[in-house]
């Protein structure tokens, strides 16, 4: 297939870009080929054909840099689930974080570990690894900077990849640049640079894998073809890492490296699954280490959404629809038309792959996978439909392309301006929905609420995306024209941007009562351009921030106390209270003083604190049963006296009717 059958008459994205290609392009009806010292290259590997690639991430890197909101990463349950979890790896070696998520798996030991594919958490142990020096030299927080920067990593590679197919297709070199730019800024990935969803490095692997893929079929030289076909397994394998339902991808990707010559057919698939196994026997062993058996870590939900109902959401619903966040998606079928024309069989590889994520994800019970920006669980296929969007673009005039690529752009610079993570937490205001029991039958535990009645209601993040009123797009627009202009934000989005006289639609709690103070902060301080390494400089007074790291040393401490591990419990929330000197750190501490059996030390530590922390109802209960443990039963009972007639939570007074003898030995334990 010719550059001229592909989108090589689309207008330059940039005049750079443009420029180098023009220097240096030799055109296919002039039969002149360019003159080379030694053995000629393929075209994959020109450095001609790569430059305007690189231009383009440059380019795209530039942007991405420049739109990344450090404060969110980490504001997500998913999310710091992640965290955690890279934390244990990167300072223990281990994969236990502690109790706390209805998502996480208990263990015997007392901690729990993650149900999330482990890839996630593996490529953050470098930051993980290099937070704790980092924030010592920059201040809390500062660590955000290299959290987010290995989002924009993977971002760029997913975009790299879409790049590297388009060429792969047939497309000119600056085409190829142009799928860059349409992966990284016009699709939801922009969206995800801010965020902590794995779905970047998804969509990364599984682009690379049908990139290394396209290589190896179209490779010359036998060396070259041997190490694409094992670069193609090895990304299979490194998306199964990262979502165990890949463990489809490898089939479609083998199809694809052999090509339709049948000399060699058996020498290159023997290549590429041997790139595959290393990364599958570890995600195998890593399953069993941590649930027993592959497949466990998802019990309970099932793939019970009516499947139809799931395609037209997915692809043209308001609210999660592809086509609103991915306009060029339109152009895939022109693109799959050039591919059928060129290799029949790499065509039909490559729709039954998108078809398989569409079809999975439509049936499965969160099919819109409650928070992200667009369709979440069908953003891994973004590069392979950026590629396809730019391949098909050379069948139509350049301006349906630049139209579509325009809308693109503009909705995803709204995600990025306003993350996603912000607008998910807003929809915390409305009510639970009541649901039959048949109905509550489809969702897990965790999705529902259960009511005074005994009734279940379905959590508003789970039913928000089924009614066009609550579109992600028009409330991300609403909240951030608050956080623009409003004078006090929080008040203003107490008004919600939807008719709350619809039933349904009604507000339950004000955004001040809704929403975790952790996110709430972000609507008070108003909007700051995000940017990457904002982290390192944030004004003065400012605490509108997540604290990824911090966040991490608080879990491992209580993940100790979990355990019973004093001496553990001791140690990081020591460094936990060194850094972030508070009521929450100060409990954390002396919770592991106590389990130590240091309380000489746990009661002046107590003693110096200030004044207004000593209030803490926690801090009050640790005193309690340090007392308890020291045999002063009655001094116990007038610490929870005190704490009872303050703090109405049900834990402190279902204790008050019992002896301090047959209190739960740990805190942790009472507010379980």
């Amino acid at each position: 297939m010719s550059d001229t059958m592909t989108s090589s008459s689309l207008p330059h994205p940039i005049p750079l870009l443009g420029r180098a290609l023009e220097k240096r392009r030799v055109s296919p009806e002039s039969g002149a080929q360019p003159k080379r010292k030694g053995k000629a290259r393929s075209q994959s590997g020109s450095f001609l054909t790569r430059r305007p690639i690189l231009l383009a991430l440059a380019f795209s890197a530039v942007v991405l840099a420049l739109t990344a909101d450090e404060r969110t990463f980490g504001l997500t349950t998913d999310g710091q689930i992640v965290s955690r979890t890279a934390y244990s790896i990167a300072e223990l070696g281990e994969l236990g974080i502690a109790r706390g998520h209805k998502v996480n798996i208990v263990r015997p030991e007392g901690d729990a570990v993650t149900r999330y594919g482990i890839g996630a958490s593996l490529v953050q142990v470098p930051a993980a690894l290099l937070a704790g020096s980092f924030e010592e030299a920059n201040g809390p927080g500062s660590s955000q900077t290299l959290f987010v920067l290995g989002q924009l990593f993977w971002v760029l590679a997913a975009a790299g990849a879409a790049g590297v197919m388009a060429q792969s297709l047939g497309s000119s070199g600056a085409s190829a640049g142009l799928a860059i730019l349409v992966a990284s800024l016009s699709s939801p990935l922009w969206g995800y640079v801010s965020s902590d969803f794995s779905e970047p490095l998804q969509a990364a692997a599984v682009g690379w894998s049908f990139a290394f893929g396209f290589l190896a079929a179209g490779a010359d030289d036998e060396k070259r073809q041997r190490a694409f076909c094992i670069a193609a397994g090895a990304a299979a394998g490194a998306a199964l890492l990262a979502k165990s339902i890949f463990i489809v991808l490898l089939p479609f990707v083998l199809a694809i490296s052999v090509g339709s010559s049948r000399s060699g057919r058996l020498r290159r698939a023997l290549f590429t699954v041997s790139g595959w196994i290393p990364l599958s026997a570890s995600w195998l062993a890593l399953e069993v280490v941590r649930f027993g058996r592959p497949f466990a870590s998802y019990e309970g939900e099932h793939f019970s959404h009516p499947l139809f109902d799931g395609l037209w959401r997915l692809l043209v619903g308001s609210n999660k629809g592809l086509v609103f966040y991915f306009p060029l998606a339109l152009l895939v079928p022109a693109g799959l038309v050039l591919l059928f024309r060129k290799s029949r069989t790499q065509a039909l590889w490559v729709l039954g792959f998108c078809g398989f994520v569409l079809a999975s994800t439509a049936a499965w019970w969160s099919w819109d996978g409650a928070a992200g920006w667009g369709p979440r669980l069908l953003v891994p296929l973004v590069p392979l439909l950026a590629a396809l969007a730019v391949t098909g673009a050379g069948l139509l005039k350049p301006v349906f392309f630049w139209i579509l690529f325009s809308l693109g752009l503009s909705i995803n610079f709204l995600g990025a301006l306003q993350p996603d993570a912000l607008t998910t937490w807003y929809y915390s205001i409305l009510a639970p929905k009541p649901l039959s029991k048949a109905e509550a039958g489809r969702y897990p535990d965790f999705a529902l609420e259960k009511k005074a009645n005994g009734d279940d209601a379905l959590l508003p993040l789970h039913h928000v995306h089924a009614n066009s009123a609550f579109s992600p797009i028009r409330v991300s627009w609403f909240l951030l024209g608050k956080r623009l202009l409003a004078r006090n934000p929080v008040e203003a989005i107490s008004r919600p941007p939807w008719a709350t006289t619809v039933p349904g639609q009604e507000v339950a709690l004000s955004p001040a009562r809704a929403i975790p103070e952790s996110a709430l902060v972000f609507f008070r301080a108003g909007f700051r351009w995000p940017h990457l390494g904002m982290s390192l400089s944030p004004p003065a007074g400012e605490n509108d921030t997540a604290l990824t790291y911090i966040d991490c040393l608080y879990d491992q401490a209580l993940r100790a106390q979990d355990m019973r591990r004093a001496d553990r419990a001791v140690r990081f929330a020591f460094e936990l209270y060194r850094r972030v000197p508070g009521p929450q750190s100060a409990v954390a501490y002396m919770e592991g003083l106590r389990l130590e059996g240091s309380h000489d030390e746990l009661a002046a530590f107590a003693k110096d604190l200030p004044p207004e922390w000593t209030a803490s109802s926690e801090l009050g209960m640790v005193l309690a049963l340090s007392a308890r443990d020291r045999g002063e039963n009655e001094k116990a009972g007038k610490y929870l006296a005190r704490i009872a007639s303050s703090d109405p939570r049900p834990a402190f007074k279902k204790l008050s009717g019992r002896p301090p003898t047959e209190w739960p030995p740990t805190l942790r334990e009472i507010l379980r």
